[in-house]
């Protein structure tokens, strides 16, 4: 009969270590997920830069070499430098 007292006592309190440690461990964890994310969030602005820029020159590109121009593929081949 002790032991079983004794493990209602210390039960809850366990179990509330427990559930204490997975808490802080888990915020932890989340906090470097965080750190990673903003890292790889400032890798990609250049990219982020580069296709705005690509974006704009293709929906303002409609001629080349004064001749209308058909579709995406020509555009992009133009705004990446492509031809004569």
């Amino acid at each position: 009969m002790k032991i079983e007292k004794q493990f209602q006592r210390y039960f809850y309190p366990f179990i509330a270590s427990i559930s204490s440690v997975i808490l802080i461990s888990t915020n932890l964890q989340l906090v470097k997920i965080a750190r990673s994310l903003e890292n790889i969030s400032e890798y990609s602005i250049p990219v982020s830069d580069w296709a705005a820029k690509q974006n704009e020159c293709i929906t303002k590109t409609f001629r080349l070499d004064g001749k209308n121009t058909q579709g995406i593929p020509s555009k992009v081949w133009s705004c990446n430098g492509g031809g004569d």
